[in-house]
């Protein structure tokens, strides 16, 4: 069955997990997300590259430097090369030998265990064949574009995608506030829009919803709790006035590394965190 992610008119949110439960557990691996599945959320945002040999793997940076015991960029290294390298040790002992996650065994994992994937495409060289490579997977894994939000900085290289994939659902992130926000959202062909709090107001999140879109705002990483973090950044009450988005139905997903405290944000709100 397709995943739903337009929640915020059912009463529930999203407990959406930035890169998996990733402060127990080495970022972007299957550990980290079957710990995400465990603690009884949903959604998983993950990262994917491809590498020069053509496989989509998922991983955050350019360089596998700081998540591996090893040196190199993903888009100049083979496959091989990757899966040679322990992508968990770097966290904690207990994880030595992580290997790097395949793209697709996660989505068929995703697929059997009815979780939502916002796939982040972090490509940043030869886009056509990267566009080319993901269309192949999402046709290859049954049920799998029900199950995904391709996401993207770049409007332009997911959009990529939808034109060889029309179906896929795209997330596009906006950092600014832009003269028509909706405009710059719907032109990008996406129907969920991610936000961070600076970036955005309850006018721009009611146009979204009244045009069908979905919400995610994703909180930043912070030494406290974000909402707090922004309460004493802009010196007023940040926390109330994004725990009164959630209660009006304006956000279908919220996302940061701390599942724990996203699930405090929606029993505050009165929502069924999933």
């Amino acid at each position: 069955m397709p995943f739903d992610f337009d929640v915020a008119s059912k009463g529930k949110v999203l407990i959406n997990s930035h890169r998996g439960s990733c402060l127990n557990n080495p970022e972007n691996t299957m550990p980290a997300f079957i710990a995400a599945l465990e603690a009884n959320t949903s959604c998983i945002e993950i990262d994917v590259a491809m590498t020069k040999d053509n496989h989509i793997v998922v991983t955050h940076d350019p360089s596998v430097a700081r998540t591996s015991d090893g040196q190199g960029y993903v888009e100049q290294m083979t496959l091989d090369e990757l899966l040679a390298l322990d992508f968990g040790g770097w966290f904690a002992p207990e994880f030595a030998g992580t290997k790097v996650p395949i793209f697709i065994d996660v989505l068929n994992w995703a697929v059997e265990n009815n979780v939502g994937l916002i796939v982040e495409a972090k490509q940043r060289l030869r886009h056509q064949e990267f566009s080319e490579q993901m269309v192949e997977i999402l046709r290859s894994v049954p049920d799998a574009i029900e199950h995904i939000q391709l996401l993207g900085f770049d409007h332009a290289l997911v959009n990529r995608v939808k034109d060889l994939l029309p179906e896929v659902n795209l997330q596009v992130v906006t950092l600014a506030r832009y003269n028509d926000q909706l405009k710059a959202v719907t032109e990008s062909r996406a129907s969920c829009v991610c936000c961070e709090y600076p970036h955005a107001s309850i006018n721009d999140l009611r146009a979204y919803k009244k045009a069908g879109l979905t919400t995610r705002l994703y909180l930043p990483t912070k030494d406290q709790d974000t909402t707090q973090w922004f309460n004493e950044y802009f010196g007023y009450d940040v926390h109330s006035e994004i725990i009164g988005w959630m209660k009006e139905g304006l956000i279908d997903m919220i996302s940061h590394d701390d599942i724990d405290m996203l699930k405090r944000l929606a029993d505050e709100a009165g929502l069924e965190a999933i």
